[in-house]
């Protein structure tokens, strides 16, 4: 139920047969609509009226905070797990694996252990990066994957294509 709400409205184009008001809903939430048209709008506590803009072609959207992405990664530091694997599938451990991109200066590097595996945790979701592999004995002629980042991995797999 709610309280109170509190509608501004306010003319801010007219012409043909549209007039576009800018309404703002404040103060609990509510909905505004305007009998007999299409247009709705839907608000909750404290969305101000600036916000995101779009523009295409003769028609322009400012919105608030309902028009943010639901599917764009939260906060939370996500894991990033692979292995890497000899000529023969075999675990190969101790080699390097660097990872780099997104908001890091410097890259980060860790190793993989007796099972060949690696794993980067709390990493930022929602950038690209750039996973490399390297080793002294072995050779990858793929030694690097880029992935664009939007939850954990837990798949990724380096093999070896030669021996030095």
């Amino acid at each position: 139920m709610i309280a109170h709400v509190t509608v501004a409205d306010a003319q801010i184009a007219a012409g043909g047969a549209y007039t576009l008001d800018q309404t703002i809903i404040s103060a609990g939430g509510g909905t505004v609509s305007d009998s007999g048209n299409i247009y709705k709008i839907e608000g909750t506590a404290g969305q101000s009226a600036a916000g995101t803009f779009a523009a295409a072609g003769s028609y322009s959207l400012r919105s608030g905070f309902w028009a943010a992405n639901p599917l764009a990664p939260t906060a939370a530091g996500v894991i990033i797990r692979g292995r890497v694997t000899g000529l023969s599938g075999e675990a190969l451990r101790d080699v390097e694996v660097v990872l780099t991109g997104g908001s890091y200066i410097t890259p980060r590097k860790t190793r993989t252990n007796s099972f060949g595996s690696f794993a980067f945790e709390d990493v930022e979701a929602g950038n690209i990066y750039i996973i490399n592999v390297h080793h002294r004995k072995y050779g990858f002629s793929q030694n690097s994957q880029v992935i664009s980042l939007m939850d954990g991995i837990s798949d990724l797999v380096f093999q070896a294509d030669w021996e030095n």
